[in-house]
């Protein structure tokens, strides 16, 4: 699959060459061209719109797509009649190939799943009424204190807006996909329910007569478990392959990992007094919707183990999983799930989701563990979801106090160890014939007790379960733990087994000198009063960043930041890094995500007329700023509109709605004309266009203007005046104030004009919209002035061809062209094993094959994995300094295909992993250096046009005398009259 062609909402998993400046949309080319199918797994989506989204125009079959304000009904007649004929002809497709489904999508989706051989994948995308054929893919999942701090308990809050906390989310059910739940947990608890024979409660029982979902029976799993607050529960396993589930896990919806359960809770868990973790009391918690109702959706998996495969969650699972939720009647769904890097594409769970968000369902994603780096996105941007990034949002902090009067202060939950205790380095107390860097991390069994006992330990952080090291330690002898990073990241609390403090990576280096000194001692001591400078909230350092690079930097993510740090929530006993217990601390985007859902149940509770989108849009111009904003803890790019703030977004005064024809306006920007797959002109619509409570655009030109719809759901006439702070950019408004009556809406034109901002560099601040009945509505901002908007890539095939080339100037004078390139390269036969891959200590062996260069003047380094249509392979990119391998871009998307394009990289080595994350090794491998010289294949005509301010013009771009057998790399410069380059494009060909 080395191409990844466009069509028609093939955007579920074929989107062609990533852009990450503006470029004009393109004609969709034939589905299948340059694609090699393999046997396998795919989804399989066709043209009819899905139920949840169908406007009627078939002659026979009334409209389903639910009004405004209302909920998608699985149960009419007109409803039941259409999903049938979709069925139907699944059916026939399935039977003209000889295959069958294991899923089949007919409201979020239109499509099935099912295993086919090469041949069968071939003959389908060729098909009419085909849209796309695509391999399944493999994600991995992504409060005693919280709702205090969130100020859900104060008066006037939004709880109380709703009845108060044993009203909070009444009547509102929320679903979740992840890897189960334990429904033993007091969060989780309620009363028996009466059920009919197809296991659906018998109505009566206090549930809304709407739900349509089952608690669907397996291992460890009855009827039983569910009640009146755990109302349904399912599980998906056919895409993931039950042959691949370790025995540990349960084929039910029960919870073996303790993930889903914590999400679940922190959502909707009941309010739970006096929580008690191994002697430690927290108090009272509660999930942020108390009252509200759970379905759990178990689409994650524990990976065979002894047969080395990964924990994960299948796409076809998860869209099968987001299907039914729509048929059950969620109202609100939580999916903590995604990968290790922004996909080049969006896929079939986005797409379910945008007809879930159609539908009228509240849809809340986690951004990804991937920060602090800009651009480490774990999903593609969708904007018909809410993406959250985690924040700090409670202190808990000891320091480490060396023997030479050193003090790190650092997090920590645990007792004290206040008595100096003689201290060692964990990777220098090894057991026999274990690798320094394994018993540097303390990994279980690879610690010489001899050596541990009695000791206060190192171990760095990495590879396995934070808390699983003091268990290590503990089991070795240890007395304490010092947990160090060898990198930024956040420090966690965690309930560890021995006394801990977890230090920042500012302290390795000096850590590690004193440890060489004789006789080293530590203490593990509180902090005094005033001694700890920390604030809260902040974003934690492994939250994902954007800007987004596959959206031309016109969708701004993630939208809002949540708790998302040492959040305490239910958990399962049996889970392995919970050690038996029934609540636990666990950090990540995924319990920011969570918080986010909870909070938008509670608000489609007081406004069950509101849109998710009227939803999203409360949430983001209410939020504050964190306790530090600055450019250089990511601003925007971190917080998104910033820390959530639930209590005002019960009455945010105006709210930025979009729908369905927005967001498919949006898609033909990214994956061509949509207007025969849906029976109507969708207009097209830029992503800086689309209504949302945020402005990003990526490639301002001199002068743009974006238009912003604003609707008041105050109850009363208000007047807005807006402002915006944002610097070296000037920003006008037209009309300066707006009066909006109630229930109405009227526009605003924002115009941005570059005034003294950078080139190619993101200004980021705020637009605030005053009224003057006391409301203020706040969006961010993030614009990037350029010299030259063009495609980031462009591609062709064959010994000879040519490209169009459109371009925007943002300045006038002479758009000139360098041509660098095109570099040829024969892709040579790969294969790995599957195995893990440990980024802080990158190895090549069975599981992971290594590549290097050296490159002097580059201008683009490129290396590229093709793989089977069935593998999951990642890709790992490092830069040689001072003789150690610093890690500074991946691929890790999920799929087969992974790419890192290096632009003017500096002069030096670089080192590319491929690892075996799942599915088929084989692979073919190319990389390229492509230095300052023209090679005289590739050709611009014009070489140099004159340009003004705004001006679009076209370049072309022509090949010739290229060797097929190869695949061609290069870079066409733009300069600037006849100076520096100002920007790039780079050329593949093959």
């Amino acid at each position: 699959m080395r191409n990844r062609t466009l069509t028609a909402l093939a955007a579920v998993g074929l989107v062609a060459a990533t852009l990450t400046i503006a470029a004009p949309a393109q004609a969709a080319p034939d589905p299948v061209q340059d694609r090699t199918y393999k046997d396998g797994n795919y989804l399989v989506m066709l043209v009819d719109t899905p139920a949840g989204a169908y406007p009627g125009g078939i002659r026979g079959y009334a409209r389903t797509r639910p009004a405004p304000g209302k909920k998608f009904d699985a149960t009419s007649a007109a409803a039941v009649k259409y999903r049938a004929f979709l069925k139907a002809k699944h059916n026939r497709l399935l039977n003209r190939v000889g295959a069958e489904s294991y899923y089949d999508y007919t409201v979020a989706l239109n499509g099935f799943a099912a295993h086919l051989t090469s041949k069968q994948a071939e003959t389908l995308a060729k098909t009419p009424g085909v849209l796309a054929v695509v391999p399944d893919a493999i994600r991995k999942p992504d409060t005693f204190n919280s709702p205090e701090f969130l100020g859900l308990r104060d008066q006037g809050s939004l709880w109380d807006q709703v009845g108060g906390q044993s009203n909070a989310g009444k009547g509102v059910i929320v679903g979740v996909l992840d890897t189960g739940i334990w429904p033993e947990s007091k969060s989780f608890a309620g009363k028996f329910v009466k059920r009919n024979a197809a296991g659906q409660i018998i109505p009566g029982q206090g549930i809304r007569a709407t739900w349509r979902g089952i608690c669907q029976e397996g291992e460890r799993w009855n009827a039983q478990d569910c009640n009146d607050k755990l109302i349904g529960a399912r599980y998906y396993v056919a895409g993931f392959g039950k042959r691949d589930v370790d025995p540990s896990d349960f084929f039910s919806p029960r919870d073996s990992d303790g993930h889903g359960s914590h999400t679940a809770s922190t959502a909707a868990g009941n309010a739970v007094p006096d929580v008690n973790v191994d002697g430690k009391e927290f108090g009272d918690i509660s999930g942020m919707a108390p009252a509200a109702d759970i379905a759990a959706y178990k689409v994650c998996w524990t990976g065979h183990i002894k047969r080395g495969i990964p924990d994960g969650c299948s796409n076809s699972d998860s869209a099968a999983a987001v299907d039914q939720a729509v048929i059950d009647g969620v109202d609100v769904l939580n999916y903590s799930i995604g990968g290790t890097s922004e996909p080049g594409t969006f896929d079939a769970v986005d797409v379910a989701f945008l007809f879930a968000a159609e539908a009228g369902v509240f849809v809340a994603t986690s951004a990804g563990n991937n920060g602090p780096n800009a651009s480490t996105l774990g999903k593609w941007p969708t904007p018909w979801t809410t993406g959250a990034a985690a924040s700090t949002h409670w202190i808990a902090e000891q320091k480490l106090v060396l023997g030479n009067g050193d003090e790190y202060i650092g997090s920590s939950t645990t007792g004290s160890l206040t008595t100096p205790t003689p201290m060692v380095a964990a990777r220098a107390s090894g057991a026999a014939g274990v690798p320094a860097n394994n018993a540097a991390l303390c990994l279980p069994g690879s610690l010489d007790p001899a050596k541990v006992s009695g000791k206060l330990l190192v171990c760095e952080r990495g590879t396995n379960a934070r808390i699983e090291k003091s268990f290590v330690a503990r089991d070795a002898g240890a007395v304490g733990m010092v947990l160090v990073n060898p990198t930024p990241n956040s420090l966690n609390g965690d309930l560890h087994a021995i006394p801990t403090v977890h230090i920042g990576n500012e302290a390795y280096d000096p850590l590690y000198d004193y440890l060489d000194t004789a006789n080293p001692v530590g203490s593990i001591v509180p902090l005094a009063p005033g001694e700890s400078t920390t604030e809260v909230p902040e974003v934690a350092a492994f939250s994902s960043r954007g800007p987004s690079i596959t959206t031309s930097g016109d969708i701004l993510k993630p939208d809002i930041s949540a708790p998302g740090v040492d959040v305490l929530a239910a958990v399962s006993p049996v889970g392995p890094t919970h050690y038996g217990r029934n609540y636990d601390l666990i950090s990540g985007t995924s319990m920011a995500s969570p918080h986010i859902a909870g909070l938008g149940a509670l608000l489609y509770q007081k406004h069950n007329d509101w849109s998710p989108m009227m939803i999203k849009s409360a949430l983001m111009t209410t939020a504050v700023d964190h306790a530090s904003t600055g450019a250089e803890d990511g601003g925007v790019f971190a917080q998104g509109a910033g820390f959530v703030q639930p209590n005002p977004a019960g009455d945010p005064g105006i709210v930025f709605d979009s729908g369905l024809i927005d967001w498919l306006g949006y898609l033909e920007t990214v994956v061509g004309d949509l207007d025969a797959s849906f029976g109507t002109t969708i207009p097209t619509v830029d992503g800086s266009q689309l209504n949302q409570a945020s402005i990003a655009l990526g490639s301002l030109t001199g002068v743009e203007t974006v238009v912003r719809t604003l609707t008041n759901v105050s109850g009363q006439t208000e007047t807005y005046t807006p402002s915006a702070d944002i610097d070296g950019i000037s920003v006008e408004f037209d009309p300066a104030t707006v009066t909006i009556p109630a229930g109405e809406s009227r526009d605003v034109e924002i115009t941005f004009t570059r005034e003294d901002a950078a080139a190619g560099e993101y200004a980021t601040g705020s637009l605030t919209w005053d009224g003057d009945n006391g409301h203020s509505a706040r969006m961010p901002l993030a614009v990037r002035p350029v010299d030259i908007a063009a495609p980031a890539e462009v591609t062709g095939d064959g010994a000879s061809g040519s490209v169009e080339i459109e371009t925007t100037a943002g300045f006038s004078g002479t758009l000139g062209t360098e041509v660098h390139g095109l570099v040829g390269a024969t892709p040579s036969a790969e294969s790995v094993t599957v195995g893990p891959f440990d980024d802080a200590n990158p190895v090549a062996d069975a599981d992971t094959d290594r590549f290097e260069v050296t490159a002097t003047g580059a201008k683009a380094i490129r290396f590229d994995v093709d793989g089977a249509a069935s593998a999951d392979l990642d890709l790992w990119v490092y830069q040689v300094v001072d003789g150690e391998e610093e890690l500074i871009d991946l691929s890790a998307d999920g799929d087969a295909d992974e790419t890192v394009t290096l632009r003017d990289p500096e002069d030096g080595t670089y080192v590319a992993y491929v690892n075996g994350f799942a599915g088929d090794g084989n692979y073919q491998w190319t990389q390229w250096v492509v230095g300052d010289a023209d090679a005289g294949n590739l050709v611009v005509t014009p070489d140099s046009q004159p340009v003004t301010v705004g001006e679009t013009v076209t370049f072309d771009a022509s090949w010739s005398g290229l060797d097929t057998t190869k695949r061609w790399f290069g870079v066409i410069g733009w300069t600037r009259d006849g100076a520096d380059e100002v920007g790039g494009t780079l050329v593949s060909i093959g």
